[in-house]
């Protein structure tokens, strides 16, 4: 279960077919996890930063970053 929280979509969200396929949170802020809190928080942080600038075309300032989110089967993302 690797201690994920099912995740409450507000209501008319479509982001995710979650009515269908629901989705969890792992939070990697949770010293409960083996490695979780800020040291992996900002392990994770630096090294997704320059991928995701050149992905962007921007330059990204650390404002937030939650966890990993699992998709179940059947799971559609909006594009």
């Amino acid at each position: 279960n690797y201690m994920k929280q099912k995740e409450n979509w507000p209501k008319g969200n479509t982001y995710v077919n979650h009515w269908d396929s629901p989705t969890y949170m792992i939070s990697i802020e949770d010293g409960r996890l083996r490695g979780g809190g800020q040291t992996i928080k900002q392990a994770v942080w630096d090294a997704a930063k320059e991928t995701i600038q050149e992905w962007t075309g921007e330059e990204l300032t650390q404002c937030s970053l939650y966890g990993i989110r699992v998709y179940t089967e059947g799971a559609m993302l909006a594009t």
